[in-house]
């Protein structure tokens, strides 16, 4: 059975022709639609309207902007009179946390694993030279629509003055060798590693966690010849979690572990 996708209820023309009936369709087009909003600006409710109304067809765009506001895509005022594209804040002013984007983010993406970069990262995220390949729209399209979709996971695209420049997720199943929760990072691109971004990001993911109060522990892990992701996670008050160990593809890996109390 072939997976969602969100262009099974649009027409020709992009516009939204049919509300779903699945919770799967229903966020997927609530992300589509979400992404005709600009994430640095704030919109009354009529130019919500106005949006909606131009990107739909069956003519009710207050379910559309109730259902974005009750699934996390917008927030507003508890009046109502303004609303915008909800954002986590972090402790770099210049970095939001947002919902993934097949639209906006999905291009980016291709750009980030392409060329020699794009394998370093890859490579220091654990992939093997076999799975180190180039990936395509459509893959990045699918992935992301996993993102949107998956409960298993939460995932937020970082922005930095505007720009996707990575992700950041919390897996919350265990595996075969890490516990659950656990945090993961990527910065996709290069140009802005070394600036206090994959700190923040995580930090914010922490707070979060934190706030919620459900979980005594977080986890992480690093491929041990990366360095950089060691001494991050360090400084964030990570430790060492039992010692190194190899997966079934021989690489090398420390878990860690930070108190959330």
């Amino acid at each position: 059975m072939s997976k969602p996708t969100e262009q099974r209820f649009l027409d020709s023309d992009g516009r939204l022709e049919q509300w779903p009936s699945h919770r799967q369709g229903k966020l997927l087009v609530l992300a589509y639609l979400a992404s005709k909003f600009d994430p640095n600006t704030v919109y009354t409710e009529k130019e919500v309207n106005e949006i909606l109304q131009q990107w739909h067809t069956f003519n009710d765009w207050a379910l559309l902007r109730r259902e974005l506001f009750d699934r996390g895509f917008i927030d507003r005022n508890r009046d109502g009179t303004n609303y915008r594209l909800r954002e986590i804040q972090t402790s770099l002013p210049d970095l939001i946390l947002v919902m993934p984007s097949v639209v906006r983010d999905a291009p980016i993406a291709v750009g980030w694993l392409a060329g020699d970069s794009g394998r370093e990262t890859l490579r220091l995220m654990g992939n093997t030279e076999d799975h180190n390949k180039p990936t395509t729209l459509g893959e990045e399209q699918e992935r992301i629509r996993d993102f949107i979709t998956d409960t298993e996971h939460a995932t937020w695209t970082m922005l930095y003055r505007s720009k996707p420049v990575g992700v950041v997720w919390i897996d919350f199943n265990a595996t075969k060798y890490l516990l659950a929760p656990s945090v993961h990072i990527m910065i996709g691109d290069s140009n802005v590693r070394r600036q206090g971004i994959g700190g923040a990001a995580i930090k914010t993911v922490i707070r979060l966690l934190r706030e919620e109060g459900r979980y005594k522990k977080i986890h992480s892990r690093y491929l041990s010849s990366n360095q950089g992701s060691m001494k991050l996670l360090v400084k964030l008050g990570f430790s060492n979690d039992g010692d190194k160990y190899k997966d079934e593809d021989g690489l090398a890996w420390q878990n860690l572990v930070l108190d959330l109390n």
